[in-house]
């Protein structure tokens, strides 16, 4: 309601971590019950800082913080933001995958249901019942975590963060609970994401929510208002009841220069003309895999970036990924170079054969506990090593060191050194390192699956710039994504797949049509 009190307010927050480095400057934000307020801003500009102290993780340097018009202290802890209804729902997967549903929901809150050192399991069982039908959640609740869709994966840990915090203030509490979500969506394909934010519209009538993402369409669909954080201040704020905002305005504002427009424009240059004049790389011919796709026949040209298109469970992914030989073919040809290849490939034997594949998990490209160093040397091993007794192979650390230096210039990746572990590294900047191993390797063939997910628009342009360059080398790609515009930057022309089957092929000028760009 216009003019109400908000139910929090956070004002002139500041921190410096260091002494030297701050991470927030003189930010404030409101939010109002039963809204979605969602904050937005590149990696780095303050975000995850800011949703930290709101939970306790950090205390700020300076700022006030107020509960329905009444001045609170700031939480000490994640248990005391709790009893003052906050609660975090972080990016990272934070599900245990072999626990039962309800095991999970009551994770951390058995003491409340022990009794004689016992466990009342029957009363667990119960309430979590009840707790599913109240808030919309449909699933076995013996299930194993693992089982569920990643979105019911998503609906069970914002679940759990409304029963703590009911738990720990009690049920009689009147308080209106503040979930943040920081970056729900990132690994949900389209249809997840739509069941998840239909999810959360239901949850608004007893709930608040605080909604931290990078997905400008989605931010601009379902916030009520927006706030744009840059380099630790406060840039904008928008209340998009009121407001008419558009997509190419807050783009402008999170990353301080192009719009959306602009970046087409930048990249139109990097589209092939008379791709059928080139040289066919890869070649693929009647491809099946029963109950994922069937007959998938196209060619690929030199420096050509073709686009797997398609909902959820169409086959594009186990496309993209028995080229790399992470999925076996049951029929059909894969012809490199005119070389056909054993549809029985390991993914080691691709890479030798020509074939690299670069997915946005950093979990699983990357080797987290090791330096940026090592992890770009893992692809490149021959770039730097020598054989001195041609026997042996001995690793040159000026030459790794010297490598993953012109990685992190040329990326613009973030860290102090080429020592630093590539886990303490912002998303961003680790998918840089994963798109930056490829980059130096230079393979004939990129398979890039949801290269950009969940990183801002900002680390994506670079990465972008990265793949393109790849291309005007003469480097060819299959992209997968669920990102529409992703597919309007890098490819030149785009197959449309349903139910495992080619649809249509379209041209990158096509395609933008289609989807109104």
């Amino acid at each position: 309601m216009e003019g109400a009190k908000p139910l929090l307010e956070v004002r002139n927050v500041t921190k410096t971590f260091d002494k030297v480095v701050k991470a927030l400057d003189n930010v404030s934000i409101e939010v109002g019950k039963n809204e979605i307020v969602s904050v937005v801003g590149e990696n780095g500009a303050g975000k995850s800082t800011f949703m930290k102290i709101m939970v306790g993780v950090h205390q700020p340097d300076s700022g006030k913080m107020y509960y329905m018009g009444q001045e609170v202290p700031f939480p000490k802890n994640p248990l005391d933001a709790l009893k003052r209804g906050i609660s975090i729902v972080y990016q990272e997967k934070g599900v245990i995958p072999h626990l039962k549903v309800y095991q999970f929901l009551f994770l951390g809150l058995e003491e409340k249901f022990t009794k004689l050192g016992r466990l009342q399991l029957e009363k667990i069982i119960s309430l979590a019942r009840s707790v599913f039908e109240e808030l919309g959640i449909k699933c076995d609740l013996v299930s194993s975590m693992y089982e569920l869709p990643l979105s019911t994966q998503k609906m069970v840990e914002i679940a759990r963060a409304i029963l703590s915090i009911k738990l720990v203030v009690g049920e009689e509490s009147k308080i209106t609970p503040i979930i943040i979500l920081d970056e729900p969506t990132a690994p949900l394909s389209i249809e997840e994401r739509d069941e998840l934010f239909s999810y959360l519209l239901s949850l608004k009538k007893s709930n608040s929510f605080i909604f931290v993402s990078h997905i400008i369409p989605e931010v601009m669909k379902f916030s009520d208002s927006i706030y744009v954080l840059r380099d630790g201040k406060l840039i904008a704020h928008h209340n998009v009841k009121l407001e008419k905002l558009s997509e190419e305005q807050l783009f402008k504002e999170i990353v301080g220069r192009e719009s959306y427009h602009e970046v087409y424009a930048k990249y139109e240059s990097a589209k092939i003309k008379d791709i059928d004049k080139r040289l066919v790389v890869l070649s693929i011919r009647e491809l099946t895999k029963k109950g994922y796709y069937e007959n998938i026949s196209f060619d690929l040209h030199e420096g050509e970036c073709i686009g797997l298109f398609g909902p959820a469970g169409c086959g594009k992914s186990e496309i993209a990924r028995s080229l790399y030989g992470d999925i076996v073919a049951d029929s059909g040809k894969i012809i490199v170079d005119n070389k056909v290849l054993k549809l029985k490939g390991e993914p080691h034997t691709r890479v030798k054969a020509g074939i690299g594949y670069f997915s946005g998990e950093t979990g699983k490209e990357l080797l987290l506990s090791w330096p940026i160093r090592k992890n770009i040397s893992l692809v490149n091993f021959e770039k730097v090593t020598k054989t001195p007794l041609k026997i042996i192979s001995v690793i040159s650390f000026k030459a790794e060191k010297s490598l993953a230096e012109k990685i992190m210039n040329k990326l613009r990746i973030k860290a102090p050194s080429v020592e630093t572990e590539c886990y303490s590294l912002s998303g961003g900047n680790k998918q840089k390192v994963s798109v930056g191993k490829w980059l130096e390797r230079s393979p004939r063939i990129m398979i890039l699956e949801d290269p950009t997910i969940g990183i801002d628009v900002g680390a994506r342009e670079d990465i972008y710039e990265a793949l393109l360059e790849m291309k005007k080398n003469g480097i060819s790609m299959i992209l997968v994504s669920d990102d529409p515009k992703e597919y309007a930057i890098l490819c030149d022309r785009i197959i449309s797949i349903k139910d495992g089957v080619i649809q249509t092929t379209y041209t990158n000028e096509d395609f933008r049509k289609v989807i109104e760009l």
